[in-house]
Formats: C-alpha cells, structure tokens, sequence
C-alpha cells in the first residue's frame, strides 16, 4: 500500500510541471518567431532603400584661374609683351621679368645682366620684382595695354663674363574677388578700390 500511495502522489505532481513546460515553450517559440519577422521584415526595408537610393551627380564646375605670356621676340628684342586670361573668370594679374646671361648655348652663365630700361603700358604698376595691371581681366583677354611694347636685350656683352643677354617672362593670375584671396596669395598690403581696381602698396 506504500508503494501505491507513493505512486500516486507521485503521479498528481508530475502532472502540473508538464503543462507548465509547455506553456514555457510556446512562449519561447512566440517570441523567437516575432523576433525573426522583425528581423525579415527590417531586413527587407534596407534592401529596398539600398536598392532604389540612387546616387546624387555632383553638377559643381569649380573654375580655374590660368594665364600665359604673349609676347614676339625676334632674338634681340621683345614686343607687345602682354599676358593673357585664360581663365573662365575675372583675374588680376602680375609679371616677374628675369633677365641672366646665356652663352651660344643658350646655357646659363655668370655675370650681372641688368634690366632694360622700358616704360611699362597704361594701367601697370610697379612693386618690388613684379609689375601689377590694376584692372581686371575678363576671361579669354589681355590688358588693353601691353606691359612693354619694346624691350631691347643686349646682343653680346663685352666684359670678361662675355655672353648674351636672355629674359623670362614670368606671370601669375588671381581671381579678382574676393580680396581676401589676393591677399592670401600677394599679400596684406592689397586691396581693391571702389571701382574694381587693385590698390597696389606704394602707388
């Protein structure tokens, strides 16, 4: 009688842990199931938006300021020395003329070579190694003034250092506006007059 007493309480408290377990399953099979369409349905969103994003094209044109030196140069003298604008916008412009002594060769030798003297155009300006046109320059021109319509070279110099006389022609162009900009690339000294002009120190 012991035994079957035993079994029976055995038996009736079995019963309720079984029915606890299966509900704690369901449970767990919910929620993993709202977990993976959570997971599907999220997933399948970025997907879309990965796929119908199109890229946006970038229509910025960022100018460019550019010159070049024109100038006729017959192996003694220089003329109608101006620089152009090959920019797409409004620049002023400056120019550096670098004179030295060349052999037959036309390789670099020693020997002071001095500037010729020249009287630079209406609207250039003079300071320190550079001569500055105060105007700007639409794009695709030149100063309406050459720098220099003559410039004469000395042919063949007759010191020890002996040689011929070479010149370059050295320019820069920068953007017009603003002057905070010229001043970053020529200096504190410029600014710009009321007109447009560039106000170069010393003049």
């Amino acid at each position: 009688m012991y035994r079957g007493r035993y079994e029976g309480k055995h038996r009736t408290a079995a019963a309720p842990a079984r029915k606890k377990a299966v509900r704690t399953g369901r449970l767990t099979t919910m929620v993993i199931a709202t977990v993976l369409l959570l997971a599907l349905t999220i997933g399948g969103t970025l997907a879309w938006l990965s796929t119908k994003d199109a890229p946006i094209t970038n229509t910025f044109n960022p100018s460019k300021v550019a010159c070049e030196v024109t100038e006729s140069f017959d192996g003694k003298v220089k003329s109608n020395v101006n620089v152009k604008n090959t920019s797409d916008i409004p620049a002023f412009i400056r120019v550096k003329l670098v004179t030295y002594r060349t052999n037959d060769q036309g390789q670099h030798i020693g020997g002071v070579s001095e500037l010729p003297t020249f009287t630079p155009g209406a609207g250039w300006v003079k300071n320190g190694d550079y001569y500055y046109y105060i105007h700007p320059v639409e794009p695709g021109a030149t100063p309406t003034a050459n720098l220099a319509e003559s410039i004469t070279l000395t042919e063949s110099y007759t010191d020890p250092d002996g040689g011929h006389q070479s010149m370059d022609v050295m320019a820069e162009a920068i953007q017009s506006v603003p002057v905070d900009a010229i001043k970053a690339a020529w200096g504190d000294g410029f600014s710009i007059g009321t007109d447009g002009s560039l106000m170069v120190p010393g003049n």
